[in-house]
């Protein structure tokens, strides 16, 4: 019985840790100090083990979340009137259409106040 809560609590730090190694390095890309990207890397994943540690979650690939080159061309050729034919011309239907324009408007809003604020 030991070993098992000791393989697990093992496995968890582990995951802890590569959610903090995954936070340092995205932090790093972005241009901060590797120093206090590893000190805010740490930070976030005491965060989660303290919101959600002890529960069990699932987390998702998260293939919606990343946005196509394909889905931005879609982006700039749309014009509010043109969803029918978009769907036609990249085989989709017009909810997927809808929902991919509403994808890159809230990523290209982000980008954009990060800009003015950042």
């Amino acid at each position: 019985m030991g070993d098992i809560i000791e393989e697990r609590e093992t496995r968890g730090l582990g995951l802890l840790l590569t959610i903090a190694d995954a936070n340092q390095e995205s932090l790093i890309e972005s241009g901060i100090d590797p120093e206090l990207a590893r000190k805010a890397a740490l930070q976030a994943a005491d965060r989660i083990r303290h919101e959600h540690g002890g529960t069990q979650m699932y987390i998702p690939k998260g293939a919606h979340m990343v946005l196509t080159q394909r889905d931005w061309q879609i982006w700039e050729e749309f014009n509010t009137n043109n969803r029918r034919e978009l769907a036609k011309k990249y085989d989709l239907t017009e909810r997927s259409i809808y929902l991919i324009i509403a994808r890159c408007r809230v990523e290209h809003d982000r980008k954009h106040q990060l800009l003015l604020f950042g």
